[in-house]
């Protein structure tokens, strides 16, 4: 008996081993499977439908408002901060985030979204009263607040009617500064700061995020302010073309004081032909950029913009720049020479006229005096009509160069096209 309990004994001993390491190889997966939840930081979805799984539900009774009506909506898109902070405060989405989109007139869309407060807001207890408005708005000085806010706050609710009823009793004609509509500022990247926003076109996904506007010279500045036909709605000016891209990229001018570089544009062959219907033509924008903008108060961004050629000429003029390439401009310019001449350099950039026009800075008759403004030509004396009438032809001549040189032509035909 003694030699049976000994065993048992042993068993027993075995059994609790094995208990103790399986209890010691699951409790790491157990401790893996604690989820952490993030107050604070980005607001993104994986971190708020941990918790908030059934997030159709409101439970305030006085909103008609669900997030079940907003599934397509990313939660950053309204929830710009997280609105859970320490002590488990709630921060509430301020009003002007539902403007964003409520309200909005965008484009061939249409109204965005309803903007009467009643659709949303039930008759509750609460006034929907902004605390900017005063209960004495007519007899207090509202003149000053109104102007300042007239598109970033007054025009989120009301309409130019809303203050004419009063201004009609009066006797008061007022007529605003600029068009009465409401002005989102930056809450267009409530949808266009998410990775998701994309669309299918011609078989191709293409992305609607905007990127690169925090490092860019326009930093500064609202979307609307170049996008002056976001809405095209009967409060807003009638756009100059039916292509958003155009109407942007012509908008400079409204912000940027550069009078003798619009008149100089405005006769350029590139406005000619956008006034003749040909958008494919070059704006502003098409040359300088958009969204990444880059400054140029540095020695760097000087250069940076230097040898942009591609990205403002070339794209257009693929051809031209392709051909680009003789021994002492387009060679040494495409490997990164700081001296050598961009495309503007020789073609003017504002005011650009075809070379068949006499007021073409390379049309030949005005070719000495273009290649004689720059530091090199004018050093060495080189710029003589004789000199141009001779070189000119070079310049953008490596595709006939290879034809005319049995060598290159031979070369180009084993390397591809190289010279």
């Amino acid at each position: 008996m003694r030699k049976e309990a000994r065993s048992g004994k042993h068993v027993s001993r075995a059994l609790l081993v094995l208990v103790v390491l399986a209890v010691v190889a699951i409790a790491p997966a157990a401790y893996s499977a604690v989820t952490t939840i993030q107050l604070g930081g980005e607001v993104y979805k994986e971190n708020c439908t941990y918790c908030h799984a059934n997030y159709a539900q409101v439970k305030n009774l006085n909103i008609n408002f669900t997030h079940g009506t907003h599934i397509t909506t990313a939660c950053s898109s309204c929830h710009t901060e997280s609105p859970h902070g320490p002590g488990a405060l709630i921060k509430r989405v301020p009003m002007k985030q539902c403007f964003n989109c409520h309200g909005l007139n965008h484009g061939s869309q249409g109204v965005m979204a309803t903007a009467v407060c009643v659709d949303c807001h039930k008759a509750g207890p609460v006034k929907l009263r902004p605390a900017s408005h005063t209960t004495d708005w007519k007899n207090k000085p509202h003149v000053a607040p109104s102007i300042a806010g007239q598109n970033t706050e007054c025009a989120m609710c009301h309409t130019q009617k809303d203050c004419d009823t009063c201004h009609l009793k009066e006797g008061v004609n007022w007529v605003p500064k600029e068009p009465f509509a409401y002005n989102v500022g930056n809450g267009c990247q409530a949808c266009h700061g998410n990775p998701n926003l994309t669309k299918l076109s011609n078989g191709v996904i293409k992305s609607y995020q905007v990127l690169g506007v925090e490092a860019s010279a326009h930093r500064d500045i609202t979307c609307v302010q170049c996008h002056v036909d976001f809405t095209y709605g009967s409060t807003a000016p009638a756009p100059k073309t039916k292509v958003w891209s155009i109407n942007a990229g012509m908008a400079c001018a409204d912000c940027h004081d550069h009078d003798s570089a619009k008149a100089a544009y405005e006769g350029s062959v590139h406005a000619e032909q956008i006034a003749k219907g040909n958008l494919a033509s070059a704006t502003c924008g098409s040359c300088h950029g958009g969204h990444t903008i880059p400054l140029t108060d540095t020695e760097e961004a000087s250069m940076t913009v230097h040898a942009a050629s591609y990205e403002m000429c070339g794209k257009c003029h693929k051809d031209y720049y392709d051909n680009y390439g003789d021994y002492y401009h387009g060679a040494p310019y495409k490997e990164g020479a700081g001296d050598a001449p961009a495309c503007w350099q020789c073609h003017d950039y504002h005011a650009i006229q075809p070379k068949a026009d006499k007021a073409s800075t390379v049309n030949p008759a005005n070719l000495a005096t273009t290649c004689g403004a720059g530091s090199c030509h004018d050093q060495h004396g080189t710029a003589t009509e004789d000199f141009t009438k001779s070189a000119a032809g070079m310049i953008h001549g490596k595709t006939k160069a290879r034809q005319d040189n049995p060598v290159l032509k031979f070369i180009g035909t084993i390397f591809g096209g190289g010279s």
